[in-house]
């Protein structure tokens, strides 16, 4: 019994060293396996840049991202000053003419300018709690605007609350840039004042990093 006991203690000691190490080095673990993805997508991704690029340049490693880099700076420099915005509308009009591409364009471009922290949009970014899936199931959204000329319509009027209604965007943890949109009456929404970046690191780090105004 004693070396039963003994044998017990020594598994369970070994299992908390291994369980504290294994827990030590998995953030630096998924940390380096997110860069090496990202790096490795990149890389594929830029390989006919790499290829345009002059025999000098082509001696540095990862020379590609610096001039990657570069043209984004360079657009942003052009947006800045106004100067290739005609050319991006009339782009824009372009695509929104072809069906399907319309779809995935407008949506990836909805998308970028509600994440889009620097520049203000006209979506007012509001972090509510909405209900989800059930009523003791609390859930961090955003508020995207009223539904009152758009989607409120659609609601049966035998089932449509005498209120306002909002457009709401619960998205996924860990990815933020997938959810769920709701159509939702305005006494379902909890008011917060949980800022919007604060709202997107907790919802990245799946809760782990707490919004600092929690903590005031």
């Amino acid at each position: 019994m004693e070396n039963k006991g003994f044998f017990s203690r020594l598994f369970s000691a070994t299992k908390s060293l291994f369980l504290n190490g294994l827990f030590a080095i998995l953030p630096f673990a998924a940390t380096i396996f997110f860069i090496t993805f990202a790096y490795n997508f990149m890389t594929r991704w830029l390989a006919p840049l790499r290829r345009l690029e002059p025999t000098i340049l082509q001696q540095i490693p990862g020379s590609e991202f610096i001039l990657f880099i570069i043209f984004i700076m360079l657009v942003g420099i052009l947006l800045r000053f106004l100067i290739i915005h005609p050319i991006i509308h009339w782009g824009e009009k372009i695509i929104r003419k072809i069906p399907i591409i319309n779809s995935v364009y407008s949506g990836a471009k909805t998308l970028v300018d509600f994440f889009n922290f620097p520049d203000a949009t006209n979506v007012e970014r509001k972090v509510v709690l909405i209900k989800y899936p059930k009523n003791e199931y609390y859930n961090i959204a955003f508020l995207l605007g009223t539904a009152a000329n758009t989607f409120e319509p659609l609601i049966p009027e035998d089932q449509r609350k005498p209120e306002e209604y909002f457009k709401v965007f619960m998205p996924n943890t860990p990815n933020p840039s997938s959810g769920y949109f709701f159509i939702l009456p305005k006494s379902e929404l909890i008011e917060t004042n949980i800022s919007f970046e604060e709202a997107i690191k907790t919802i990245v780090s799946c809760g782990l990093i707490a919004p600092e105004s929690l903590k005031r």
